[in-house]
């Protein structure tokens, strides 16, 4: 899948904008929990507070003196099933159900608790008061299940969560036209340079353009100047090696002519010489205009890599050598490591350039030294 900013953009929007949905729908929820969990409780104590306001001492018995009607209306529940249980200062059960989880810790009297514990292996919520009588501490305690409080659950969880969802889909919507937007300048820049022609290399203009933009349109224009630079380099060159071309060639057609119409030998024989060097020359040119067509473009500009110029020299020096052996001229090298930046192979042409002049402008019996080296701190 091809990379998208927009895309890249609207998932490191989306994905903070989620966590945030979910820690706010966690905190909203776990608040409205805490709040209807403390008013639930708060309806649970009132029967323990009713039991417990009811408990008489008669003889030397503990007993609850509230009728059945009353016990049997403080238990009516149209969802939940309620438990209640009196225990005595030894914990000895003087009514309710006997199978109540004990609180899990022992409270002071006039102390009460909340709890959660399982009866007959379903989930229910306790409240425990310490009620003092004569001869110690009684135990009051009422259990509910969690029918009403596990709905309320659900609809808290519902309540705080969807308004969140909601408000996601509409900013992820929102972000996404405004990202559209945003990125509108990279598209009409996209557009303006999609409509140019190959030949046309002038700047873009950065005035209309964002300031997050000009930055991409700055380093563009500068690779268009650099890219200007370099065809018009080449333009040059080709032209001036075009024109140095004519010259030899009207040279070789203008000897060829007078060689076909010399009967002499030794005439014929000097005009073929001309022709073979104007050939040589013309030799050289094409060489030059091949290297140049081999050489990356900007490679130059750009400061090109490290070259020693006694290894460049010295791949060439027997070639050299019996050339200047052939002219009768001194040909010496004297070559100590000098490093450049550069194009190896413009460099390679360069000195055979150089040399090729010094052996064509010495005369017989002279001499031509190569040294490279480092002098003041610099290659030369």
């Amino acid at each position: 899948m091809q990379s998208s900013l927009r895309r890249h953009l609207t998932y490191w929007l989306i994905g903070p904008l989620l966590l945030l949905v979910v820690a706010g729908s966690f905190v909203s929820y776990r608040i409205a929990l805490d709040a209807a969990t403390k008013a639930y409780d708060s309806a649970l104590l009132d029967p323990v507070l009713a039991i417990a306001s009811h408990l008489r001492r008669t003889g030397s018995r503990l007993e609850l003196d509230l009728p059945s009607i009353a016990i049997e209306a403080l238990r009516i529940d149209t969802e939940d099933r309620v438990y209640y249980q009196v225990l005595g200062p030894n914990s000895e059960l003087i009514a309710g159900t006997p199978r109540l989880p004990a609180p899990p810790e022992r409270l002071a009297p006039e102390e009460h608790v909340f709890y959660d514990a399982k009866l007959e292996g379903e989930r229910v919520r306790v409240a425990a008061r310490a009620v003092e009588v004569e001869t110690g501490t009684a135990i009051v305690q009422v259990a509910e299940t969690l029918v009403k409080r596990d709905k309320l659950v659900l609809e808290l969880l519902v309540a705080s969560t969807v308004p969140q969802v909601l408000i996601a889909f509409v900013a992820v919507a929102l972000f996404w036209l405004g990202i559209g937007q945003g990125l509108r300048p990279l598209d009409r820049l996209r557009d303006e340079i999609a409509a140019r022609s190959p030949r046309d290399l002038r700047p873009v203009s950065e005035q209309d353009k964002p300031q997050e933009v000009r930055s991409l349109v700055s380093a563009l224009n500068r690779l268009l100047s650099r890219l200007n630079a370099a065809i018009e380099s080449q333009q040059r060159f080709i032209a001036n090696a075009a024109h140095q071309l004519r010259t030899p060639l009207a040279g070789l057609k203008t000897h060829a002519e007078l060689a076909r119409r010399q009967p002499s030998t030794a005439e014929l024989s000097s005009l073929l010489d001309m022709i073979a060097g104007e050939t040589q020359r013309t030799s050289h040119l094409v060489n030059q205009l091949l290297t140049l067509a081999r050489a990356e473009p900007g490679e130059a500009a750009s400061g090109g890599q490290p070259v020693n110029l006694h290894e460049l020299i010295s791949r060439d020096l027997r070639d050299w050598v019996q050339r200047a052996v052939g002219k009768n001229i001194d040909l010496g090298f004297e070559l100590d490591d000098a490093w450049t930046l550069g194009e190896p192979l413009l460099l390679r042409e360069l000195v055979a350039n150089l040399l090729d002049n010094a052996l064509a402008y010495t005369q017989a019996g002279g001499s031509v030294t190569v040294r490279t080296g480092v002098r003041d701190g610099e290659s030369v």
